[in-house]
């Protein structure tokens, strides 16, 4: 098939979102400069569309260990198939931007593809983040596309300062939609809408329990959430170590009220929509077809997010105050990065808080699917695995547990922060019903014979759920090799999370655990520290072909730990070589986020 000339398509593997956002923004660079662009998931095309188009942009965020994302994992094995002939792909000219380790991609060249300008991998770690590494690296794609690729005859790259059309678009739903006659006061409830959301694959989930694990006085809110979750059409669900369970929140009714109400949406929040007749609606937007546009805001629209520079760029458009406008396109600036870091990052403001500073800006509603972002699931490792997934009396569900720390904090603001999901799961009532999806692990650990591996499970904080888990399913099997844990954190007698368990474990000669309590002594002690005082001890797990776990919400930790397994045992060894041998071939698996 003709490649079409002027064509960008982007693709994107993305868990968090991060990579999506940046592709959707990379999108519109390119539509500026007059190239017809696609964004889509990596999964959603065949290698054939690579084949169709002038330029592919590849947008990756690897996860934990480097893993590609779910939604990249069919592209991947369509591209790793051995009877792909070496020359395929040598029409194909690409670039990457990666969120993290993108080395997957070294395929493309050996299919034949090259790169028209070069790659760029952005780390969190950088002095400027994402956001600034994202900026520098998109000018120079749309100097070089402005340069060697110029729009047709008589047309300009479209400026900054003009909107580009809408994406998606309400507006075939809202001229169509009913007046409610009268004067429509909606009942506001306290809580987030209980009804399910229609999402694919998706499981309904009852709340079992909701159990505070950290005393009340303590700063951090630890729970132990349970869901018990149904056959689906017959089929249980089956969980494994290293599964996620996907919660997707939702919005408070006042706060749906305060934004509806600052935009001047309250006489068309309740009209009846058909969202069928819209041309074309995002992937991830979980509705039915029939709702209005508070059920809408309610359920699907991100406004307790930090707003990206592309959302302070589109208020831009819509206010009518110049000293507004001149201020929200300055944050979208290269030359004033760091404000908008300070004025958004580093304090954490919400969309909802930037639009009741910027009074001016009145955002059309049919472009709320085009401008805010989408909620977002939050994906949370299953803590409970082997026969802890038994519900205690009937057969045919399955008990998921989850480890949840509720994200509650302050910055420079008056206001404390609570994250979205995290203000939702608090709140949901014992007995709700909503709908979750199960993410299998990329990676296995468990089964029989890994079993028979001796395993070193290193955790810190929350990151003690997938070791549970896998702890519980080793304990299946009547033949196993020795455990070891490995847990650190803060305070002994406030964030020892499930030690009734370990202290069980011990006792029956299962598990030996090492604990370091950094807050509990003069001098810290971290797991690091332990993994160097037991380095003798760990020799054994290390030339018998163990498992090695690392979990929890550092890569510094990650990065210690395994400095502090390994140069221990090739350091100063007379076999150094056959140690770094041994090494290399190590499973070292790891959960950070």
């Amino acid at each position: 098939m003709a490649v079409q000339d002027r064509t960008v398509l982007i693709l994107y593997g993305s868990e968090t979102g991060n990579a999506q956002d940046v592709a959707e923004e990379l999108g519109r660079v390119c539509q500026r400069l007059h190239f017809k662009s696609r964004v889509e998931e990596l999964d959603a095309v065949d290698l054939n569309a690579l084949l169709q188009h002038r330029f592919v942009i590849f947008v990756i965020s690897t996860t934990g260990q480097g893993d590609m994302p779910h939604n990249s994992l069919l592209f991947w094995k369509r591209l790793l198939r051995k009877k792909l002939p070496p020359g395929c792909l040598s029409s194909v000219q690409y670039t990457t931007f990666g969120l993290g380790d993108s080395t997957y991609l070294k395929r493309l060249e050996q299919l034949g593809a090259t790169t028209f300008i070069e790659s760029f991998e952005a780390d969190e770690q950088f002095p400027d983040g994402i956001d600034g590494s994202f900026v520098r690296w998109s000018e120079t794609l749309s100097k070089h596309l402005l340069e060697h690729h110029p729009p047709p005859f008589g047309l300009k790259p479209i400026p900054d300062n003009v909107i580009l059309p809408a994406k998606w678009s309400l507006s075939n739903a809202l001229e169509n939609s009913q007046v409610v006659n009268g004067h429509y006061s909606p009942q506001l409830s306290e809580l987030p809408p209980a009804s399910l959301l229609p999402i694919p694959n998706g499981w309904t989930a009852t709340l079992a329990d909701n159990v505070r694990l950290t005393p009340e006085t303590h700063w951090q809110d630890v729970r132990l959430v349970s869901f018990d979750i149904p056959r689906r059409e017959g089929v249980k669900l089956q969980c494994n170590p290293g599964d996620c369970l996907t919660v997707y929140p939702k919005n408070f009714p006042q706060d749906a009220q305060k934004l509806i109400t600052l935009m001047g949406w309250d006489d068309i929040a309740d009209r009846p929509l058909d969202l069928s007749l819209c041309d074309s609606l995002p992937q991830n937007l979980y509705i039915d077809p029939k709702c209005t546009l508070r059920e809408i805001i309610l359920n699907n629209i991100d406004f307790t997010a930090i707003p990206r520079r592309s959302f302070l760029k589109s208020m831009s458009y819509f206010s009518t105050n110049p000293d507004h406008k001149e201020r929200l396109l300055e944050f979208t600036m290269t030359e004033y990065l760091d404000e908008y870091f300070d004025y958004a990052t580093r304090s954490r403001r919400s969309i909802l808080e930037v639009l009741e500073e910027f009074t001016s800006v009145k955002l059309p509603a049919e472009r709320v699917l085009d401008i805010f972002p989408l909620i977002r699931g939050r994906d949370f490792s299953i803590a409970n695995g082997g026969i802890k997934l038994n519900h205690p009396t009937d057969e045919n569900i399955t008990r998921v547990e989850l480890l949840v720390a509720l994200v509650k904090y302050r910055t420079i603001l008056r206001k404390p922060r609570q994250g979205l999901c995290s203000r939702y799961l608090e709140n949901l009532p014992v007995g709700s019903s909503l709908t979750v999806t199960h993410k299998p692990v990329l990676s296995p650990i468990h089964g029989p014979q890994n079993a028979q591996r001796p395993l070193v499970a290193i955790a810190t904080g929350t990151g003690l759920a997938p070791i549970r888990a896998l702890i519980h399913e080793r304990l299946t099997h009547p033949s196993r090799a020795p455990m070891h844990l490995f847990f650190g954190n803060r305070n002994r007698d406030a964030d020892y999370f499930f030690h009734d368990e370990w202290d069980a474990a011990v006792r029956d000669g299962n598990l030996d655990v090492f604990l370091a309590f950094s807050r509990d002594q003069r001098t810290k002690i971290y797991v690091q520290d332990l993994l160097r005082e037991e380095a003798k001890r760990l020799e054994g797990p290390i030339m018998d072909n163990g498992i090695f776990c690392v979990c929890g919400g550092s890569t510094k930790m990650a990065d210690a730990a395994k400095r502090a397994v390994f140069d221990p045992f090739s350091e100063g060894a007379e076999d150094v070589e056959e140690r770094k041998k041994v090494l290399s071939t190590l499973t070292w698996w790891q959960e950070i986020w």
